[in-house]
Formats: structure tokens, sequence, C-alpha cells
């Protein structure tokens, strides 16, 4: 007799790709130059925002999601080498936001960047096009994935919002 007597698990197939061959391609592909603009255009919006210094709470998080997001790619292989420019975006933002809650009242309000602040995020728009340009859509949602698992390591909720174009205008 075994030493095992747990019951034996039901079998469940998995689905099985109809057309591995079209799959391949479209997870090799690059998303259509539509898509790519319809997840950089709000991220622009936010990033003038700031820039300006009358970005919401909102806005801000959209950047630093933007953040996570490279930190994510950069962490995975697939464009090494932005790992200082991310980590100078992140502590901008940090301070930006420190700065932005009013200590007695607990509210958000917008405040005027330094340079040294204005400079990390003209950097990270650069290099966040770039990456958003150049992935294909396996390793972009491989991004998504990584990155919203890292979120909730660290105690983060994410959520994901549909049209955040219109939110963040």
């Amino acid at each position: 007799m075994s030493a095992n007597k747990k019951p034996r698990k039901a079998y469940r197939p998995r689905p099985v790709a109809v057309n591995t061959v079209q799959l391949a391609t479209s997870n090799a592909s690059k998303p259509p130059k539509a898509d790519r603009e319809e997840i950089l255009t709000p991220i622009r919006g936010a990033l003038r925002a700031l820039r300006e210094g009358v970005a919401t709470e909102l806005q801000w998080a959209i950047v630093a999601g933007a953040v996570q997001m490279s930190r994510a790619v950069e962490k995975m292989g697939v464009m090494r080498g932005i790992a200082g420019h991310l980590q100078a975006t992140d502590e901008a933002l940090n301070a930006i936001h420190g700065r932005s809650y009013c200590d007695q009242t607990g509210a958000w309000r917008p405040t005027a960047l330094y340079y040294t602040e204005l400079d990390a995020l003209r950097n990270f728009q650069d290099i966040h096009a770039h990456q958003v340009n150049e992935l294909s859509r396996a390793e972009f949602e491989r991004a998504v994935d990584f990155a919203t698992a890292h979120a909730r390591r660290h105690g983060v909720r994410p959520t994901v919002v549909r049209d955040v174009g219109r939110l963040a205008a």
C-alpha cells in the first residue's frame, strides 16, 4: 500500500490553441499604432499637467503607474540600462507627492516642479514612448503582469481604469 492516501485530482484538459502559428505571430508582433497611442496619450497628458503644475492626484498616479511599467520592462531584460533614469523619475514623483499633500487637510493640491524634476519627467516621457513603441504584444502583457504582481507584493491594490484619457484630461 502506498504512503500517500490523498485522492487523485480529476483530469482537466488544458485549452489547446487551434492555430499556434497565428498565436505566435500575434504575440511576437507589435500592437497597432492606434493601440500604442491609446496607451501613450493619457500618460503624455498627465506628464504635461505635472510639468505645468496643475496635475490632479489621478494624473500623478497615471505617471507613477507608467514608471512601474517601465521598471518591469527593464527588470524583465527586454530593455536594459535605464534603471538610473527610472530611479530619478521615481524620486521626482515621490518629492512631488510629498509636496502636494496638505498636512492639515490631507487634500491634494498641485505644486510647481523643480528643474531636476522637470528634467526627469522629460527623460521618462522619451524612454516610456520608446519602450511602448518597441515592445511586442506578449512582452507588454508580461510587463503589465510583472508590474501588477510587484505592486500587490508591496501592499498596493492596482486598479484597471477604462477610458483613462477622459479622466486624465
